[in-house]
């Protein structure tokens, strides 16, 4: 065994990556900050919770127990409360002034005083099951003190009926991880499958030769991304047709919505790929783009917690990547039934189409005649 030869083998390789700084910060740096922004995010409750209020209790001996649940919840929790009639409430929800509405019936303190069964609705809007679930815990905390406040009531229960206007009990955790498995997994596959094919053109030469052609640096972008398209297409709707078909998801919205939408965030990872891969010498190099690329777009682009809970030191970052609006397009169509016509749909759409763009105009500039 030469093990003066290993010993040199390896000493080679290790000076390799000592000149490789930017390995060395893949393999120090990135992964203490994606887990610095991991374990924060964990810890992380949903923030500017908006909840309606329709108190239409009537008082007994000048006592609410409306008044006294209202009170406890604002002591108790986060949550900003807004008071509104039964028949605005639904509409103030579906608009997103409210993510959730308490409604409390004209005989609810009658009931806990004199020992019938309260109950009041907690009408959800039910599309982030983290916030739905932040908001019925808080209001369950509230209920013992402000039975406790009510003469003869300490020992009623108070029944609060949820009413989920997206979602609900019918959907399953998988369904609601759904959207942001069709959004994140293509994404990661088609860049990978982009920057490096991409990247393998440049190195046999072929681009070098492409670009001694008649054709422009953008007639060559696009020429690329429609063939890396088509399989980046292949690859999105096998994932898709997977997922609801074998996997079994409930969903409200159209399935064609949800195609047109995933084929929109393939184009913008082809191009995106593209783009990156010129920054690229070998394919090492391109495959270390995807840490820096692929986590902070899982982690901030509302693919597990809502971009609103963020704290706008990290939500403006969200609002750069094209994930983020992927995801909001798709958990429109999938959890609220929304089509290509509504505007959270139909703006998101076209946010992403506005980043595929970019990316081209970016791949033409920096596209390089050197053989990689």
């Amino acid at each position: 065994m030469g093990w003066g030869r290993i010993a040199a083998l390896a000493g080679r390789i290790i000076t390799q990556f000592r000149r490789d700084r930017r390995t060395l910060a893949l393999i120090f740096f990135i992964p203490i900050i994606v887990l610095s922004l991991v374990g924060y995010l964990i810890e992380l409750e949903p923030s500017g919770v908006t909840v309606g209020v329709v108190n239409e209790d009537e008082p007994v001996a000048s006592i609410s127990m409306a008044g006294q649940i209202v009170a406890a919840i604002e002591e108790s929790t986060d949550f900003t409360l807004v008071e509104s009639s039964r028949d605005e409430v639904m509409a103030q929800i579906k608009d997103g002034e409210f993510q959730a509405a308490l409604v409390f019936p004209f005989d609810l303190t009658r009931s806990a005083v004199t020992g019938d069964s309260p109950s009041f609705s907690l009408v959800l809007e039910g599309s982030d099951p983290q916030v739905a679930g932040y908001i019925r815990e808080g209001v369950a905390q509230a209920i013992p003190e402000a039975l406790a406040a009510v003469p003869g009531a300490g020992s009623r229960m108070i029944d609060v009926k949820p009413v989920f206007i997206y979602g609900g009990p019918r959907f399953r955790t998988l369904d609601y991880l759904a959207p942001a498995f069709l959004v994140l997994i293509p994404f990661l596959f088609v860049f990978l499958l982009t920057s490096v094919s991409f990247l393998r053109e440049r190195a046999q030469g072929t681009m070098e030769r492409l670009l001694a052609s008649p054709l422009s640096r953008a007639e060559s972008v696009l020429g690329y991304m429609l063939g890396f398209g088509l399989f980046a297409l292949a690859e999105s709707m096998v994932i898709l047709l997977f997922t609801v078909y074998v996997l079994n998801i409930n969903y409200a919205g159209s399935l064609g919505v949800v195609v047109l939408a995933v084929i929109v965030m393939a184009m913008t990872a082809v191009n995106l790929g593209i783009f990156l891969s010129t920054f690229a010498r070998n394919e090492f190099q391109a495959v270390q783009f995807m840490p820096l690329v692929i986590f902070p777009q899982a982690l901030l682009g509302g693919l597990f917690w809502a971009v609103e809970s963020l704290p706008w030191s990290l939500r403006w970052i969200s609002y750069l990547m094209p994930m983020t609006y992927a995801n909001r397009a798709v958990r429109e169509v999938m959890i609220k039934g929304a089509s290509v016509l509504d505007w959270p749909v139909g703006s998101n759409l076209l946010i992403l189409l506005g980043f595929a763009g970019v990316f081209i105009v970016l791949s033409s500039l920096t596209l390089r005649r050197e053989v990689a």
